[in-house]
């Protein structure tokens, strides 16, 4: 006997209902074929007892429980239909009888198509696992076209049948309709079968895993490509290990959640198998593994540390660093397991994610790991202070090193040789001191915090140029200012400039003292101003400025003490003349006061009055003078008149 009619036999044995068999009610007055099936449920009344339900002798009625009309002495064959599951107690109420009811039960089942899978085999072969629990037995017909079930099962979980091969041999593959009735003992086989179409194969292919998706912590996401009507068997291995073991087994689906893993502390590889039931072999898929990934945040550094599986295979990896709503993706060498992210600003939130690349296209993303960057290095110092000092004060700019942004300065000001105290704080780099002055001997430092919360040491020291000058008697001027020291690589030369009165610039010179004597003759200019400008050893620094020095130079008035007016052409009128002279008005007078002459045109007296010569003696001048600074003013003396 082959194995195929033996568990049709044995099924039989163990209480499968034979088509027909009759079941007596509960007082054995009648029978029906039927007393338990599938919606729609058909059932045939026969053997009512002998003399009954004859018209006029012994009459009845049917009740068949469904709420349908009670029908009175039907004639044969009496069948009912219920459409609708329950159970019924169908009834015959006898007239002419003592007891006059006798019944029985009716199950009507939910007509629901058992659920199976058909699994594919190589050489054309398959199995069917039926996943349904309707039911207490299944019926399988591998191929509906030759109308015989093949194989009559028991219920159990998952039940499984033998191989079965396709005939006739190639040409193969060929698609075939695979059936599955759902039964129950002592029941009709009434119940509407499933129907699957399948394709016989020659051999499995190869499943390909796609990608690998880490959820969280514990859980990963595979998505993968398979064929129909095969089954798979995931399996895993941890960390280096080769030895893979089943982790479950796949069937009609694409993706699988996978939980109950420590993504933190191991990776996990992964192969899908194509398996052949009727040989126990498997077709494997490519491997992928998922990372154990790390990021710690150092001092200007992030630091990102993975490990994975399938080296081999791997063809790179690339690094996705997502900042604010701002992502970058970065490819990296499969050789390499590190990354040191020195591209960042501190006190920012930097993500991270590693995707494997594998050759022919898969690929395992990671977790995504997050870190807030940070900073310890000390700020280059403010070194380079420029002073400009103007009529409201003095202006400060500094520069630093770009590398560092600064959130604010603190300045510190010192004055007449005391300590430094904190001045003020400003948030650019340029401060305006309004209550600088000369005499307070100012000078200044910098310091700042950057944006990582560091600490710059304190910059050079800006003493502002402190601008002094003389003039003497002859107009020389002579200016002196203090040394400039604000900038780290020192100062390259100073420039004197000179305006006129205008603000015109009239000349500069270049030196690399601090003093300069301006004594070159001006007639043009009485009123001139200075100021000094330090230029620094390092360009593109602003030029630091001192005060301005205001000078007005004297007239300084030449006049001779005697003349001789004796028509000799030489020394013959005495008069009075000066620099910067605007207007001048001479008069002379004698000893007692009387005016002897007056000019507004600065004419020479020429030693007569009213035409008459006057005698040798000692007379007083004076003029009234305004000079080019629009100053007036009197200045007077004697002169001796000589005659021969």
């Amino acid at each position: 006997m082959n194995r195929r009619n033996l568990y049709i036999l044995l099924f039989l044995a163990s209480g499968f209902a034979a088509i027909g068999q009759p079941y007596p009610s509960r007082l054995g007055r009648f029978q029906v074929d039927q007393k338990k099936g599938c919606a729609s449920f058909t059932v045939t009344v026969t053997n009512l007892l002998p003399g009954t339900c004859l018209p006029g002798v012994s009459p009845c009625a049917i009740d068949y429980g469904d709420g349908t009309a009670l029908q009175t002495n039907p004639p044969l064959p009496i069948t009912h239909t219920y459409t609708t599951a329950k159970t019924y107690t169908l009834k015959v109420i006898y007239q002419s009888l003592a007891v006059q009811v006798d019944d029985i039960a009716i199950t009507v089942d939910a007509n629901t198509q058992a659920n199976f899978e058909i699994h594919a085999c190589s050489a054309y072969q398959a199995v069917i696992k039926v996943v349904d629990n309707s039911y207490d037995q299944y019926a399988i017909n591998f191929d509906k076209n030759d109308n015989v079930y093949d194989f009559v099962l028991p219920f159990s979980n998952n039940i499984v049948t033998p191989a079965y091969a396709y005939v006739p041999p190639p040409p193969q593959p060929n698609t075939y309709f695979a059936i599955v009735q759902g039964r129950n003992l002592n029941s009709a086989t009434n119940c509407t079968p499933s129907q699957q179409a399948f394709t016989t194969l020659s051999v499995l292919p190869a499943p390909v895993l796609k990608t690998l998706t880490s959820i969280d912590n514990t859980s990963v996401k595979l998505d993968f490509t398979i064929a129909p009507n095969i089954e798979y068997r995931l399996e895993i291995a941890v960390n280096s290990s080769s030895a893979f073991q089943i982790l479950q087994t796949v069937f009609g689906i694409n993706t699988v959640t996978l939980a109950g893993l420590k993504l933190d502390n191991n990776y996990y590889c992964f192969r899908l198998g194509a398996y052949d039931p009727c040989n126990n072999v498997s077709t494997y898929s490519n491997l992928i593994c998922s990372d154990k990934f790390s990021v710690t945040a150092q001092s200007d550094v992030n630091k990102l540390v993975w490990s994975t599986g399938a080296i081999p295979f791997l063809t790179g990896y690339s690094i996705q660093i997502k900042v604010g709503n701002s992502t970058t993706s970065l490819p990296i060498s499969g050789a390499v397991q590190n990354y040191d992210d020195i591209n960042i600003i501190c006190k920012q939130n930097y993500c991270y994610q590693i995707t494997n690349n594998y050759s022919g296209g898969g690929k395992s993303i990671s977790l995504e790991k997050c870190a807030t960057s940070f900073s310890n290095k000390v700020p280059t110092a403010a070194n380079d202070i420029s002073a400009v000092i103007n009529t409201g004060g003095v202006d400060l700019s500094w520069v630093q090193d770009p590398k560092f942004t600064p959130v604010n300065y603190n300045v510190q000001r010192s004055g007449n040789g005391s300590g430094f105290s904190f001045f003020t704080t400003v948030t650019a780099a340029k401060l305006t001191d309004n209550s600088y002055t000369l005499g307070g001997k100012y000078c200044y430092k910098v310091n700042y915090i950057d944006k990582c919360d560091n600490i710059s040491a304190p910059g050079t020291i800006s003493c502002p140029l402190r601008f002094e000058g003389t003039l003497d008697k002859k107009n020389a001027i002579s200016l002196v200012w203090s040394s400039y020291n604000g900038w780290k690589n020192g100062t390259k030369n100073y420039i004197v400039e000179k305006y006129n009165v205008q603000g015109t610039l009239i000349k500069t010179f270049t030196v690399t003292d601090t003093v300069f004597v301006d004594d070159q003759p001006d007639p043009t200019n009485q009123l001139v101003r200075y100021e000094v400008k330090a230029i620094s050893n390092d360009p593109g620094l602003t030029v630091s400025v001192s005060n301005v020095l205001e000078f007005v130079k004297n007239a300084n008035l030449y006049y001779p003490t005697a003349f001789t007016p004796n028509g000799d052409n030489v020394n013959d009128g005495f008069m009075v003349n000066g620099q910067f002279i605007v207007k001048m008005s001479l008069k002379i007078f004698d000893r007692w006061g009387s005016l002897l002459f007056t000019s507004e045109k600065n004419e020479p007296w020429d030693g007569h009055r009213d035409g008459k010569p006057m005698p040798a003696s000692t007379y007083i001048w004076k003029v009234d003078i305004t000079d080019l600074a629009g100053r007036t003013y009197t200045e007077h003396g004697t002169v001796a008149l000589i005659r021969n």
